[in-house]
């Protein structure tokens, strides 16, 4: 039996530790980072060596559907594959994460941390179902809490990634009879190392849980998604919170 292909858009930190699991879960691994994915491919194949892990990256921009389309192709069928079993978005920019007053924002940074990971995700939702379709793949959309509840001085990114969340949502109902399922997890913050926001508006739910949340719990939580037990479930948003918001 041939493996999954996996494909996972967004190679740092978070998007990296869910392509070490996938690797470690037997997948061939495609990743795909607008700038530079060898650095983190390397260090997957080095660690996971004893999986036989097969690494392939793909430095593609994201701003033109159909570049981003032409690119994946290309790369799927240098690698032998003609399709996809599972597809994980995590591409966030490490300057989402700065706090800055509504305000203040200028129409050059809203296009650049609004407009742009909107269109990004498009890009990827738009690409996703040639290659998911064949294989009657999983889609997963992991973006930042704060989709849900909002934050203060992070307003570009709530808006981003709630409306990649609604994106995500709609092409859940339409791909349903094609066999795609698609989901969403939401990490706090902390899961994206914003440390530098705790006691901050966006801190303002206490985890129930003991003890803080990890890198690893969400990995977890996607891996729950792309499990074969998850079949029946579509266009579900987990919170990977620690039950500090608990909104249905």
């Amino acid at each position: 039996m041939s493996k999954r292909v996996a494909l996972v858009v967004g190679a740092a930190d978070l998007g990296e530790a869910v392509a070490h699991r996938l690797v470690r879960d037997g997948c061939e691994l495609i990743l795909c980072d607008p700038h530079d994915p060898d650095p983190a491919a390397g260090r997957i194949a080095e660690a996971e060596e004893p999986a036989g892990a097969g690494v392939v990256t793909l430095c593609a921009p994201l701003d033109d559907p159909d570049d981003f389309r032409t690119a994946l192709g290309t790369t799927l069928r240098d690698a032998g594959h003609d399709a996809v079993d599972v597809l994980v978005y995590t591409l966030v920019a490490a300057e989402a994460f700065t706090p800055r007053p509504l305000a203040t924002l200028t129409g050059a940074e809203w296009q650049r941390l609004a407009e742009d990971p909107i269109r990004h995700g498009l890009t990827v939702l738009q690409a996703a179902h040639e290659v998911l379709a064949p294989r009657r793949g999983r889609f997963v959309l992991v973006v930042p809490a704060v989709a849900l509840e909002g934050a203060a001085e992070l307003v570009p990114l709530a808006t981003a990634a709630e409306t990649l969340r609604a994106l995500a949502k709609s092409a859940a109902r339409r791909w349903a009879a094609d066999g795609i399922t698609v989901n969403i997890v939401t990490p706090d913050v902390f899961a994206y190392g914003a440390e530098h926001l705790r006691g901050t508006d966006v801190d303002r739910g206490e985890a129930v849980l003991p003890g803080a949340g990890t890198v690893p719990d969400v990995v977890d939580a996607i891996s729950l998604l792309l499990a074969p037990a998850a079949a029946r479930m579509t266009g579900t948003t987990l919170i990977v919170d620690g039950g500090a918001l608990m909104t249905p």
